[in-house]
């Protein structure tokens, strides 16, 4: 008997979470606290988030003055004989300095600060997305490979029914050898398809519990998905891709980020046009004479940035440059979001297709035909052969099968990572993303 096994995942609307789940808490729970792992306890995303705030901690950091400088010393003292007291002009100083940047200097150092923190905290968004997107693909890759191991069991058993078969023909000399030997033959085939499905299974759970910062060995509970809503899901229209994609250039983190990066090259093209700003720097000492009066004075110097013109120019055109990459960048990772968008929508619309497809008439063919192959060479009117032919033909259609519907929650968390949006249930929202740290 055939067995759709996967609710397939869906979105519709624009809402922030385009993904509902209309199933036993079973699977939604089991992902959704995965999802909340992965984004809790993940290393990646403990290490941005303490990059946003050691980012954080640099825009106060901009505002403040350079540090003062204290100079402690003695002054004119005669080499030959010395001495503190014979000399008037020698004497015990203390010197201050504090250097006071150009006008607009510290301002734009801060609003280059600000714009870092634009950066980091959008890369953050970006970065919880696409964990949450990996999180829901290596979830249902664990719901596929696990519907595929119990259909090859039931395969193996058609077989082990089938050879049983084909050695009480033989024993009553009404089949051959031969339809034993290849009964035997395709119950090894398939043990090897199960060992290999076995290992790729084991290697999908270890990155599921990489993803949650878990232990690679920690074990993974068998992933079911129950049937039944997967043709009410399926009735839930996606907004257009052309749609989507506009959704996603306002919205996505990866263009506030390339935006950031501009508003950060502004500030640096306008520090270096503010160079040509002189710095100032105030000075006063006092110095103490043993024999004689103290002496205090107050100075105030200026460099001149203006005495060296070819290197000011240079840096503003270095300026200039980086502003033309940052805004090309930003046209870059417009045009790879429409087209990664694109790919992920045609995907999610070929598996639903094939989804239909196969549940509407390849599988119910296959299923037809396998049973008639059983009667058939109950009878014998088939050879052995072609009854296992259709065996294993309806065990490579209901894996394919398997591997469509999986293919459209897969093909979501595609489209998750494509658009930057939340777009599957335990996603968290930019805004929760940002109150996190």
């Amino acid at each position: 008997m055939i067995r759709a096994k996967f609710i397939l995942v869906f979105a519709g609307g624009f809402a922030p979470s385009l993904v509902a789940a209309q199933a036993p808490e079973a699977w939604p729970g089991r992902l959704r606290a995965a999802m909340t792992r992965a984004v809790s306890e993940n290393p990646d995303v403990i290490s941005m988030e303490a990059r946003i705030q050691a980012t954080q901690r640099r825009v106060s950091q901009a505002t403040a003055l350079p540090d003062p400088e204290i100079e402690v010393g003695l002054r004119d003292v005669p080499i030959a004989h010395p001495s503190l007291t014979r000399d008037e002009m020698t004497m015990e100083m203390l010197e201050a300095r504090q250097r006071f940047p150009g006008a607009g200097k510290l301002r734009a150092d801060e609003r280059a600060a600000e714009a870092d923190v634009r950066a980091a905290r959008a890369e953050h968004v970006r970065h919880v997305v696409e964990i949450a997107a990996d999180v829901a693909d290596s979830f249902f890759h664990l719901a596929e490979l696990d519907s595929r191991i119990g259909i090859l069991e039931e395969t193996r058993g058609r077989l082990s029914d089938a050879a049983i078969s084909a050695r009480e023909r033989y024993r009553v000399g009404k089949g051959a050898q031969a339809d034993v030997l290849r009964a035997d033959l395709e119950k090894t085939a398939l043990d090897d398809r199960l060992a290999s499905l076995k290992s790729a299974r084991r290697t999908e759970a270890s990155r599921f519990n990489a993803l949650q910062n878990l232990p690679a060995g920690s074990p993974v509970p068998k992933v079911e998905i129950p049937a039944g809503a997967e043709s009410q899901m399926a009735m839930r229209p996606l907004p257009t891709p052309e749609e989507l994609a506009k959704q996603a250039e306002g919205e996505s983190p990866a263009v506030a980020v390339a935006s950031a990066r501009i508003a950060g090259a502004q500030v640096q093209l306008e520090k270096a046009r503010l160079e040509k700003r002189p710095d100032w720097m105030l000075t006063g000492y006092w110095g103490r004479r043993e024999s004689f009066e103290d002496m205090a004075g107050l100075s105030v110097s200026f460099n001149l940035p203006w005495l060296h013109p070819r290197r000011l120019s240079e840096r503003r055109a270095e300026r200039e440059a980086e502003l033309a990459a940052a805004r090309a960048d930003l046209s870059a990772v417009r045009n790879a979001l429409r087209r990664d968008v694109d790919q992920a929508y045609a995907e999610l619309e070929k598996n639903r297709e094939q989804v239909r497809l196969y549940r509407d008439t390849i599988l119910p063919q296959a299923q037809i035909n396998f049973r008639a192959a059983g009667e058939a060479y109950a009878v014998g009117s088939i050879d052995f052969l072609t009854y296992v032919r259709a065996a294993t033909d309806l065990d490579m259609y209901e894996g394919e099968s398997v591997e469509r519907e999986t293919g459209v929650a897969r093909a979501l968390a595609m489209l998750q990572k494509a658009s930057g949006l939340p777009l599957i249930v335990g996603t968290p929202t930019p805004e929760e993303t940002h109150d996190h740290p």
